[in-house]
């Protein structure tokens, strides 16, 4: 093989090499501008000092649990801190999915809903659920698929669809 060749090759490897060590500095930094991001999202909703029960999104769980549609229930507790840094992300859903879905807060802590919170087994916080009276159907959507809008979403669209399958084969 002649010394060009050989030449050629190792600045090949080379240039191989160094994209990817770029690529994965890259990666590390965009990583941690992410969470970065989610910090000073979280300061921020705690300076404001908002807890759930200050956001208006969310009806009365009595008020809708027996209409046609079926109902996205956050349990929540005000002093917990996933479900202050939840709420935004509730909101959102709120607003992209109200039309096939209701929206309804429960504050486990209101003597109101303690036979409710009961009955639902409620052993952390927040707790998700779709529930949807029509079909006696009860759905907990894990708390790994809260934590953004879209893989919320994918849940919420997964529940629509079927809904609407079994409303067509009705």
């Amino acid at each position: 093989m002649s010394k060009k060749k050989i030449i050629a090759i190792v600045s090949l490897v080379v240039l191989v090499i160094g994209l990817g060590v770029a690529g994965f500095f890259e990666y590390k930094h965009v990583k941690a501008l992410k969470e970065q991001n989610l910090a000073l999202q979280q300061q921020r909703i705690a300076a404001e000092g908002k807890k759930p029960s200050d956001y208006a999104v969310g009806k009365d769980y009595n008020s809708v649990i027996h209409k046609s549609k079926p109902v996205f229930v956050l349990f929540y507790a005000d002093w917990c801190r996933y479900c202050i840094r939840f709420m935004p992300i509730f909101e959102q859903a709120a607003e992209k999915y109200g039309e096939d879905i209701e929206f309804a807060k429960v504050n486990v802590e209101d003597k109101k809903y303690e036979k409710l919170v009961q009955d639902s087994k409620i052993g952390g916080f927040p707790t998700v659920m779709i529930i949807d009276s029509k079909y006696d159907n009860k759905v907990v959507i894990p708390n790994s698929n809260i934590s953004n809008i879209e893989d919320l979403g994918k849940e919420i669209e997964r529940f629509v669809r079927i809904r609407k399958i079994l409303d067509k084969n009705k």
